[in-house]
C-alpha cells in the first residue's frame, strides 16, 4: 500500500514539512511494510493551473505526469497544510485543479493543518466544503491541528503543545491506513469515463 504525503506550504523547510516527515516516521512504525510519497508543494514548484496544461508542453509533460502517476498509484493522502490568514494556501487549492485525472478518486484522505498560534481550523473547514467535488477525494471524518507548531517536537513538545497529541496522531494514522485498506475494493466500480466530475 501507498499513502502519500504532500507538504502545502510555500516555504522551504516549513513547519509543515517537519510535520510531515514525522507523519512519515508514524506511519512506518504503524507499519513497516507501507511505501510512502512524498511531494513538497514548495519544492516541486508547479505553476498554478492554466489551459496550457492540456498542451503537456514544459513542466506539464514529463514533470507533472511523473507527479501524476505517483499520486495515481496511491492509496491515500495526508494533506499537510498550514493556515495562511485564516485560509488554506494557494499551492493546496491549485493541487486539487491540477489533480483532474482520478488521482484522488475514491480514496482517503486525512487533513493536518499545522498553525504558528492558537488556530488550524479555517483550512480544514474549506478543504472539506469546496476540494473534493470533481476529485472526488474522501476526506475522512478524522482530522489533526498542531498549533503552536514551532514547538512541535514528538516525545518531548514545547509547554504550549499538550502531551496527549502524540497518542491522538497515532490513533488518527491507524485509522486512516484502515480506510485505505479497506477503500481498494470501490475503485474496481468507478466509471470515470461517463462520470468524471461532481454534479
Amino acid at each position: 500500500m501507498i499513502i502519500s504525503i504532500i507538504s502545502a506550504s510555500h516555504r522551504i523547510d516549513s513547519q509543515s514539512k517537519k510535520v510531515s516527515d514525522s507523519l512519515n516516521n508514524n506511519l512506518l512504525n504503524l507499519d513497516p511494510n507501507l511505501e510512502t510519497f512524498f511531494l513538497d508543494l514548495a519544492i516541486s514548484s508547479l505553476p498554478f493551473w492554466s489551459p496550457d496544461k492540456k498542451n503537456g508542453k514544459g513542466i506539464w509533460g514529463k514533470t507533472w505526469n511523473s507527479i501524476s502517476e505517483k499520486l495515481q498509484n496511491s492509496d491515500g493522502f495526508i494533506l499537510v497544510v498550514p493556515e495562511y490568514g485564516g485560509m488554506a494556501t494557494p499551492v493546496a487549492k491549485n493541487l486539487f485543479l491540477l489533480c483532474g485525472n482520478g488521482e484522488f478518486s475514491h480514496k482517503p484522505g486525512l487533513i493536518v493543518s499545522v498553525s504558528s498560534g492558537n488556530g488550524g481550523a479555517y483550512p480544514i473547514a474549506e478543504l472539506r466544503s469546496s476540494s473534493y467535488k470533481n476529485t472526488h477525494i474522501m476526506w475522512i471524518p478524522e482530522n489533526i491541528i498542531i498549533r503552536n507548531v514551532e514547538e512541535f517536537n514528538p516525545g518531548n513538545h514545547g509547554k504550549n503543545i499538550p502531551e496527549w497529541l502524540d497518542n491522538r496522531i497515532d490513533y488518527v494514522l491507524k485509522l486512516f491506513i484502515a480506510y485505505a485498506d479497506n477503500m481498494k475494493p470501490l475503485r474496481k466500480i468507478i466509471n470515470r469515463k461517463d462520470f468524471g466530475n461532481g454534479m
